[in-house]
């Protein structure tokens, strides 16, 4: 059975959507609220257990989603996560990976709608 935290994974598409909020994250130089992009992918892949899941054989959601997180990790893997972080909000790379992250919430939003009202 694959076993991911949906809430750890939608926050994390939330932060990789919204570069206003990332300029607030990532440059915070401290509390209530701070972040990076390394905290952002290992909150995205790891801690919400969606890599190890994507690893098994079958869906995690549905092919449409599952395909279009295949696709953001190959365009996040183009990151260069090691600049500073001015430059990073500028990548040509995440600037993309924000517009597949906000498609993403939207799938996901019908996909748990769509759960919801078939069962």
């Amino acid at each position: 059975m694959k076993r991911i935290v949906d809430e750890l994974i939608e926050d994390a598409l939330r932060e990789l959507a919204d570069e206003g909020r990332q300029r607030t994250l990532w440059l915070s130089t401290g509390p209530p609220e701070v972040s990076s992009f390394v905290e952002c992918m290992s909150r995205l892949w790891d801690d919400s257990g969606l890599a190890a899941a994507m690893e098994q054989p079958g869906f995690v959601y549905d092919k449409k989603i599952d395909e279009g997180l295949h696709r953001l990790d190959a365009v996040l893997g183009h990151v260069d996560a090691d600049q500073p972080v001015d430059g990073l909000l500028t990548d040509p790379y995440l600037m993309e990976a924000r517009g597949m992250a906000q498609t993403l919430l939207e799938d996901l939003r019908r996909f748990g709608h769509d759960a919801a009202s078939s069962s």
